[in-house]
Order: structure tokens, then sequence, then C-alpha cells
């Protein structure tokens, strides 16, 4: 029985041999094939790790506007809505910032002292676009400071260059304050804004009590963009959608949430991963015809020979064995070489890439086994009629 199996096989290895352009072309096709399986599967888990970047890192930024949609820079809003947008509220049943994040706010007003200088409150250096690298400003913190001071209550400052030598502490009067408070300097601005002297946005006054102020800009970023709608509905719930027919009041101020590339850019990739996920099946299918016809078409001319192994005695199992075994060769190294230019060309193969390509190989190797069995199960007395 070992003999004979071994026999067999050694049938199978020279009938592959003996048509080695046949072979040959049978292997290539099922290498395209594990090799396109194996690039499309890691090209749709690039798009989708591109995907899940996108909508994890884009900053959808939201700017505060009047209800007309302009002025932007010169709201004259009151800081009461800065403070919605900081969780300051909730006590009044306001919980915007848990749909929001990296709020920035400005204002601006004249102090009596220092002379002709003006006291700007910010959240950040990126409330104040004349505090960028890009606007030449360079902005240098103190030992033991950074900018996180000017999201705190505390009495700090950061001067312009003319008064870097005013010492550690800076003395300023605001018209409405009861008396001057003493600053501490922890940073100077080179090349910012002039006769400008910065502090933080909820400084404490030192008096007991909450001033009001005037804010010039205000802007804030999408807390969570899978859940891009539910933010929106939830910030004008407070703001409304600028229009032209708003009606600015005073109290009324609208938000442009800046979405549209972000939108667009996420309906393009998903129209690619959508392309890509349906071209994994009709993969699946082609490779299934290839398979057969392929096969089908190699086998088909062999029919004479399979019509003589009948005639001497050969059971049409060990006939159609015979055929699948030379196939399942072909497929396997088809297979292998398809893998092994993946990972070559691909660099790694991405998990479930390998399943992608087996099932690819299955598939193949499923429409030339329904193909050898069509041409095997045929009538030996119909194979001893065909010619030559």
């Amino acid at each position: 029985m070992k003999k004979s199996t071994y026999s067999l096989d050694k049938v199978t290895l020279r009938a592959v041999f003996r048509r080695r352009v046949g072979s040959f072309l049978l292997a290539l096709l099922m290498a395209l094939g594990t090799f396109t399986a194996v690039a499309l599967h890691n090209l749709t888990i690039r798009q989708e790790n591109a995907l899940e970047q996108m909508v994890t890192e884009t900053r959808i930024r939201c700017l505060v506007t009047d209800a007309n949609g302009r002025n932007g820079d010169r709201l004259g809003m009151m800081s009461s809505f800065v403070d919605m947008l900081m969780g300051k509220r909730h006590s009044q049943g306001c919980y915007l910032d848990q749909y929001i994040r990296d709020v920035e706010a400005l204002a601006t007003r004249p102090l009596s002292a220092p002379e002709d200088y003006s006291l700007c409150r910010i959240l950040s250096l990126n409330s104040d676009s004349r505090l960028s690298a890009a606007e030449g400003a360079k902005v240098t913190f103190l030992a033991g400071w950074t900018e996180e001071a000017l999201r705190s209550e505390e009495q700090v400052c950061l001067v312009p260059e003319e008064l870097a030598d005013v010492g550690p502490t800076l003395t300023v009067q605001d018209p409405v304050w009861a008396k001057p408070l003493e600053l501490t300097v922890i940073g100077t601005i080179e090349n910012g804004p002039e006769n400008t002297v910065y502090c933080p946005f909820y400084m404490d006054v030192g008096d007991g009590l909450t001033y009001a102020f005037a804010v010039e800009s205000c802007s804030f970023a999408i807390g969570d963009n899978t859940r891009l709608d539910e933010c929106k509905a939830a910030i004008y719930e407070t703001f409304v959608v600028p229009s032209v027919t708003g009606i600015n009041d005073g109290m009324t101020f609208g938000v442009l949430v800046q979405d549209e590339v972000y939108l667009k850019t996420l309906e393009e990739v998903g129209d690619n991963l959508a392309m890509l996920r349906l071209l994994q099946p009709l993969l699946m299918v082609l490779c299934c015809c290839i398979g057969f016809f392929s096969s089908y078409l190699t086998i088909r001319g062999r029919m004479k020979e399979f019509a003589v192994m009948r005639c001497l005695g050969m059971k049409q199992g060990l006939v159609f064995r015979l055929v699948f075994e030379e196939i399942f060769l072909l497929t396997l190294l088809g297979g292998v070489a398809g893998l092994t230019c993946g990972v070559v060309l691909e660099g790694a193969l991405r998990p479930g890439a390998l399943g992608k390509a087996l099932v690819v190989m299955g598939i193949f190797l499923l429409g030339a086994v329904v193909s050898a069995m069509r041409v095997t199960s045929v009538n030996v007395m119909k194979l001893m009629k065909v010619e030559e």
C-alpha cells in the first residue's frame, strides 16, 4: 500500500514537471491571487487605522461669533459664556464642558497703571494669535513656570520685552478694581504686541468680588468627534447657528463649527473603505472562477491520458486523487510564493492577512477540484473516443 502511494506521488511530480508551462501558469495565478488578498487586506487595515486616527486626532475648531456669523475677534461677549464653556456653571445645569475641549478666550482692558498699557486675559498662549511663533513672537517662561499658570487663578503675568527689567513683580491697576495688584512676572514676550501685559483669564483680583468682563474672542474644539452631532446639539442649546437674520442683542452669540473639511475627508475615506471591503468578496469569487477554468483547461487536454489509466485498471477515485494532488501541490507552491511576496513588499503580514490568503487558496482549490471532478467523472467509453 505504501509502495502504491509512493508510486502515485511520483506520477504526480512527473506530471507537474512534464507540463512545466501549464504548471507554472497555474501556480502563478495562485500566487497573484494570494498576494492580492494580502495586499487588499493590508490596505484595508491601513485605511481603517487612518480613519480611526483621523477621527481621534482631528481638531474640529468652533469659533464663537455674533448672531450673524461675523465679528469673531470683537465679540463684546460677557465672560459668563466662557464660564459655561469651562464648566463653571454646573450649579445652573450647564454641562457644556462635557462636549468640548481646548477652550481659548481673550479679553483686554486698559490699565491706569502702568499708564498706556492694557491687561489681556488669556487661557493659553493660543488664545492670542499675536503670540504665535508664526507671527514672530517668542515667549520665554522663567524657571519654575509654564503655560499651565495661565489656566490658574494666580496673580501672575507675562510682560513685553520693554518691561523685562521691571523686577520680579509688576504693579497693575484696573479702574474697576478696589486697589492695585502686585503680579508676579513669570515670563517675557519678545516681538509681541506692544504695551500689553498678559495674565490668567480667571486671575483672582484679591478683593473677594467676581467681576464680569467683555470677551473679545473665543474658540474651542469638539470634545469627541465620534459624537459630533451630539456635541453640536449641546453647543446650540447655549449658542445659535449663525444666520443673516440673527439678532445681535448682546446676549445671543453664534458658533461656527468648522467641520466641512473633516466631514468631506471622512466621507472619502469611508467610500474607499467600502470599495476595499467590496473588492475582497469579489476577489474570492474571481479566484474560484479562475481556479475552475484554468484547471479545467489544463486537465481537459489530458483526457486521453486519463482514458488510458482507466483502461489499465486504475479506478476513478485514484485518477481524481492524482489530479487533485497535482493541483494541490501547485496551489500550495503558488500560495507560499504569494505570501512571500506579500511579506517582502508589504513589510509584514497584518493580523488576519494569513487567514485571508488561506481562504483564497481554499476557494481557488475548490474551483480546481470541481473542474477535476467534472473531467475525471466522464464515462470511460467517452474518454476512449477523445481524439489525440
